[in-house]
């Protein structure tokens, strides 16, 4: 097993000024690795590695001479070149993989070129490097030469909470044709035919079930990323040609039962679909909770109006903070301080409560507060503090900071100091609280 330390090894990520590699070469760096990063923009890779504090080197040959780990993360249709110009000058004893879409042309060309002693994986994160983190991705391995590498980076994506999936590249290659090769296809068909139509999709919103903006919504996803990308992946692949044909025959035979209004074999066509998919329940379950999950947020947006929220735009990072103004099914207006900030409802993210307070302490930090206040002489001070942590969410921490008994205090009575933080927010409000909650359960303030 590999023990990683973290600026003992260093790991270079060809192409990683582009998305996914740039979304690799942030992932390493916040884990503390010394990472570089190559790529022919000399101004787009200095940029990069200034944002990220890391090293950027124009020549791949170089940059993988003394790196223990070497990510090409280049087009796919460049891979295999890229893969044979470095591959012979990483060292020995470090490892070569790659993320690119598809396998087996890419693995069998890592295992050509490189050195016999260097290990050899092939990978394919199935997700868009837009997610913004690790967690709850799928994430494909194909291990083709050496095992130590492979084990330590199965258990980074599993300390990250990655779903793992450890296959062959053929078996990858095969699954991929329909995962990748079939869906985009098709939603690039159906995005294609509404321009050849010249549809209104803005105006057929206004008509749509929540089902119907699901399917734009997958559809503008899909069209409104790199054309170059998609192309590869159709194009790469060679099982996919047989799988378009399949496609194409099966839509020309539906359509035929449609003209002639053949509604046996239109029903015939369906019921078997519906045999043959995995699992129809769980498919309307998963469907159902999406819809839900729209709506319950619409309604929620619309339910706060006037009432302060967090919203995180989940592109950016960037988080707001303000009172709600207006909500229409497209878009929700804030006001920050007198601020105003128009966010698209699909670009956004409602934060918790918690979440929403750990922002504004950042952002406006906090002040310290002191109340004395008189109480019996049997009460707990430290319930009582739990309760006001719990009374007003600007009241970030109370600790009972000194406890009096003396001449100006009655017998039997006691003066408690309660060192209360305050979110830097309505300051006095606050306070004006503070002080209503002790007077409600029997405290005089000293």
């Amino acid at each position: 097993m590999i023990t990683m330390t973290k600026k003992s090894n260093r790991i270079t990520i060809i192409g990683g000024y582009g998305g996914m590699g740039k979304f690799f070469a942030n992932i390493f760096t916040r884990e503390g690795f010394d990472v570089q990063i190559t790529g022919p923009n000399e101004v787009i890779g200095k940029k990069v590695a200034k944002e990220l504090d890391i090293q950027y080197i124009k020549d791949n040959i170089r940059a993988v001479e003394d790196s223990d780990i070497v990510m090409v993360s280049v087009p796919v249709n460049v891979t295999l070149d890229v893969i044979k110009e470095i591959a012979p000058h990483v060292k020995p004893r470090a490892v070569l993989m790659d993320v690119t879409s598809i396998k087996e042309k890419p693995c069998k060309a890592m295992e050509k070129y490189a050195k016999k002693d260097v290990e050899v994986i092939g990978t394919h994160p199935i997700f868009s490097h837009r997610v913004g983190n690790l967690e709850g991705q799928v994430f494909v391995l194909t291990p083709i030469r050496g095992k130590k590498w492979f084990q330590w980076f199965k258990k980074f994506l599993e300390k990250h909470k990655v779903r793992v999936l450890e296959t062959t590249p053929t078996q990858h290659d095969e699954v991929m044709a329909i995962v990748q090769g079939l869906t985009h296809f098709t939603y690039i068909s159906v995005g294609k035919t509404l321009e050849k139509l010249d549809f209104d999709i803005k105006e057929s919103r206004k008509f749509s079930s929540p089902i119907y903006e699901l399917m734009l919504d997958m559809i503008g996803r899909i069209i409104g990323q790199n054309p170059e990308l998609y192309a590869s992946i159709q194009m790469e692949n060679p099982r996919i040609p047989e799988i378009h044909n399949a496609f194409l025959e099966t839509a020309e035979e539906l359509s035929s039962s449609v003209r002639e209004k053949d509604k046996k074999r239109f029903i015939e066509i369906m019921t078997q679909a519906a045999r043959h998919f995995d699992d129809v329940d769980r498919a309307m379950g998963r469907s159902d909770k999406a819809i839900f999950s729209l709506i319950s947020e619409l309604d929620l947006l619309k339910n706060s109006i006037g009432k302060e929220l967090c919203l995180k735009h989940i592109y950016s990072g960037n988080v707001h903070i303000g009172v709600v103004e207006s909500v229409t099914p497209e878009k929700v207006v804030l006001n920050d301080s007198g601020h105003i900030f128009e966010l698209k409802l699909s670009n956004i993210q409602i934060l918790s409560d918690e979440e929403k307070i750990k922002h504004e302490i950042k952002a406006r930090g906090t002040v310290m507060r002191d109340f004395s206040i008189i109480f019996d002489e049997g009460v707990n001070e430290k319930f009582i503090s739990e309760l006001l942590e719990r009374y007003d969410e600007r009241i970030i921490q109370v600790n009972p900071r000194d406890i009096y008994f003396g001449p100006q205090i009655k017998k039997g009575k006691k003066s408690v100091c309660f060192g209360v933080e305050l979110l830097n927010r309505g300051v006095k409000k606050t306070e004006k609280g503070i002080n209503k909650f002790f007077e409600s359960i029997g405290g005089e303030s000293r």
